[in-house]
């Protein structure tokens, strides 16, 4: 278990003691904060946090001894966690080695982040590292404590050891250092840390600040993405199901209400879609389920899609389980069994593994369904994932059965490559609207 400092206050007392002056309090590191984020190291050894088809690129040049840097994350840097988890951003931390004049080792500070990355641990470790700057000042980076923060960290400390006697975090600042100094050149600007940029525009480092580029940049990338769509509508038509004659949807019962769902799917020629919304009997209530099916040709037969999205999860998550998503797992195989799969079929599932939609990691596992009373015999998989807080789950098959001994599942596999999701719109508050009484 991690060792979490406590939460302090701290005073300065005046000399003479007849005055106090209150210091902003250290924050309380919380162990879930990350949980169910993606955390990677891009291809410049760089620290990624968040969801990568998030439409807005994030970058902050960070150093461990700058106490700016260490009251952005205090203070700021909450606002850009929030918004990763909502998929509007990633996050990229550059890491450089400055030390300050008062805080020492802020280069072993991050040396050791990160090989704590090697083993995407090291966002939970970057904040330990801020919280012992703004804790105990020139002491912060002292070898011991360093070392003391990973033996608390769930990560192979035999691994860390090794990264830290070789080069390859060296390396990785030396990176940081002159990826700074190229963007300093380029813009004629100097980089202090923090510096940060939203979607490559350099952006004050403070909360407001960072709230204002974000929903600009949102802004600017619907209004971009609408003009696209309407001055290409041929290029569209391999990535836009709205470009393809709809079917109807013959799962039952239904409402009858259309619900697209939040994202793009490239769907090749011949394959039609549609919309709805399913009312299920779940195990634990009769709820309403938006639905969306896809179905084509692939080699050998007819291939079907079929997405069901903004379901609450039954089993609560719990990051110690491992895993992207793991509650999605025991989603997709109930609502399987539920909506899929013809009622009296004979069931195959095989062992949970991972699957991708559209480069993101989800769960699932593969299925088949036999002698069923009325339908054909078919086999595919399933894959479920969150994004922006919904939970989605494709399921892929074809008929007949056999197809799927060729190249149908990759057919599949390349139509959910193509999946891109899209930030769901805030609705706009109608002023004329009447609002409830206070």
């Amino acid at each position: 278990m991690k060792r979490l400092l406590p939460f302090l206050v701290l005073a300065v007392l005046w000399a003479g003691g007849a005055h106090a002056q209150a210091v902003t309090p250290i924050p309380t590191l919380d162990p879930a904060r990350y949980a169910a984020l993606p955390q990677a190291v891009n291809v410049r050894g760089f620290p990624q946090l968040g969801f990568p088809s998030a439409p807005i690129s994030v970058v902050v040049f960070s150093a461990f001894a700058s106490p700016a840097a260490a009251d952005f994350w205090r203070d700021a840097f909450p606002v850009l966690v929030a918004r990763a988890r909502t998929g509007e951003i990633s996050i990229t931390f550059v890491p450089l080695a400055a030390d300050s004049d008062t805080i020492p080792n802020g280069r072993g500070a991050g040396r050791a982040a990160l090989c704590a990355a090697e083993q995407n641990a090291f966002w939970s470790y970057h904040d330990q590292l801020f919280t012992w700057q703004l804790a105990f000042g020139a002491e912060a980076f002292s070898p011991a404590r360093l070392i003391d923060g990973i033996n608390n960290t769930a990560i192979s400390r035999a691994a860390w050891d090794e990264c830290m006697l070789s080069d390859r975090p060296d390396a990785q600042l030396l990176e940081a250092d002159a990826t700074a100094r190229s963007i300093a050149q380029s813009r004629a600007l100097t980089i202090t840390p923090p510096f940060v940029t939203v979607a490559d525009a350099p952006t004050l480092p403070d909360a407001v600040s960072l709230e204002a580029a974000i929903a600009f940049e949102s802004r600017r990338g619907a209004a971009t993405f609408e003009a696209v769509i309407e001055a290409t509508p041929e290029a569209e038509a391999t990535v836009d199901p709205e470009s393809t004659e709809p079917v109807v949807v013959t799962l039952e019962p239904l409402l009858g209400i259309s619900a697209p769902p939040p994202l793009i799917i490239g769907l090749p020629p011949g394959w039609s879609y549609g919309y709805d919304t399913l009312v299920l009997q779940d195990v634990d209530a009769i709820r309403n389920m938006p639905v969306a099916v896809y179905t084509g040709p692939v080699t050998g037969g007819t291939g079907t899609i079929v997405l069901l999205w903004g379901f609450p999860n039954l089993i609560p998550f719990s990051p110690a389980d491992g895993g992207v998503q793991p509650n999605l797992w025991a989603d997709g195989l109930r609502l399987l069994r539920l909506t899929i799969v013809e009622q009296g079929c004979n069931i195959g599932t095989d062992l949970r593994r991972e699957y991708s939609i559209g480069g993101l990691t989800a769960v699932g596992t593969q299925f088949a369904a036999v002698d069923c009373p009325e339908l054909a015999d078919t086999r595919g998989w399933f894959a479920g994932l969150q994004q922006f807080n919904l939970n989605f789950v494709f399921y892929a098959f074809a008929e007949p059965i056999s197809a799927m001994d060729g190249a149908a599942a990759d057919d599949l596999q390349r139509i959910l490559d193509s999946v891109r999701f899209v930030l769901p719109p805030t609705p706009t508050p109608d002023p004329a609207a009447p609002t409830a009484a206070p």
